[in-house]
């Protein structure tokens, strides 16, 4: 199957800021076993910057998770590129964490050498790294369980470990993917809140995949868009709600005209993706 990845070049917007990272005309194919050819992104054009956070939604199958691997390098794009400002290492410390849905926890672990499994890596001595480690779980709500396990906790205490261990390592980028989608709705608001709280207190560069509308414009500065497979950038919503948020934020008029804005776009999207499923 020929698949032509370079007609309709996509406009990437030029910032005097050099972007924290930037996708310039980034195309994905995946060959299967039998040598058939699917497109799952397709020139996608994308700026992040520093210090901002961009909530990046779509339909089911629109390559949005593929995009955050390919924007972390745990993924190479088949045609374009991504170009970093980040430091790729900090003293043998990543300078991007990733934060998934299934926790990406070590079950054989205990919750502190979870926490401080990367600063190990690192290098890091024992005790230093342990007080660390400590010192994110009191800030996330978990102090008195570092000698347990991570089956021994709930969804919400699971997430809240795992973005112990992204933070602890310091980095310049975090990129999460549905890190909530797991949760019940009230342990969802309430791990919203401690990310928006977090991000207010470190001014971390994050770009979080999520289905949840609520969820991308409470948390974002941006929400970009994403077409049906394969995926493009058909919208980029800058989020114009004053900082702090939580819960509340959600009750507005302006909230809620975003959100129309966003589910106008986003609608003849998921229709597409259902017909070709």
């Amino acid at each position: 199957m020929e698949v032509d990845l370079l007609s309709g070049p996509e406009r990437v917007p030029v910032s005097p800021v050099a972007p924290a990272l930037e996708a310039r005309r980034v195309s994905k194919v995946f060959v299967g076993r039998a040598g058939e050819a699917t497109l799952a992104l397709r020139d996608v054009g994308l700026e992040v910057q520093r210090g901002t956070f961009v909530s990046l939604i779509g339909p089911s199958g629109c390559g949005k998770s593929t995009l955050l691997r390919i924007l972390g390098g745990l993924e190479q794009p088949s045609t374009g590129e991504v170009r970093s400002t980040t430091r790729q290492e900090r003293g043998g410390l990543p300078a991007v964490a990733f934060v998934f849905q299934d926790y990406g926890l070590f079950p054989w672990l205990s919750v502190v050498d979870n926490v401080a499994f990367g600063l190990r890596m690192a290098g890091m001595g024992k005790r230093e790294r342990h007080d660390r480690a400590r010192a994110w779980l009191a800030r996330m709500g978990l102090a008195g369980f570092e000698r347990s396990y991570p089956e021994q906790l709930s969804g919400g205490m699971r997430q809240r470990l795992s973005l112990a261990r992204a933070f602890v390592t310091d980095p310049e980028v975090l990129l999460m993917d549905e890190p909530m989608a797991a949760l019940d709705a009230q342990t969802r608001l309430l791990l919203q809140e401690d990310l928006v709280r977090l991000w207010e207190e470190t001014k971390k560069t994050v770009v979080l995949v999520t289905h949840s509308l609520d969820e991308a414009l409470l948390l974002g500065d941006r929400v970009v868009v994403m077409t049906a497979r394969p995926g493009r950038v058909k919208l980029d919503l800058p989020v114009g709600l004053p900082r702090p948020r939580n819960a509340s934020s959600a009750t507005g008029v302006a909230f809620s005209r975003m959100k129309a804005d966003l589910w106008a776009a986003l609608r003849d999207e998921v229709e597409k993706s259902l017909e070709h499923s």
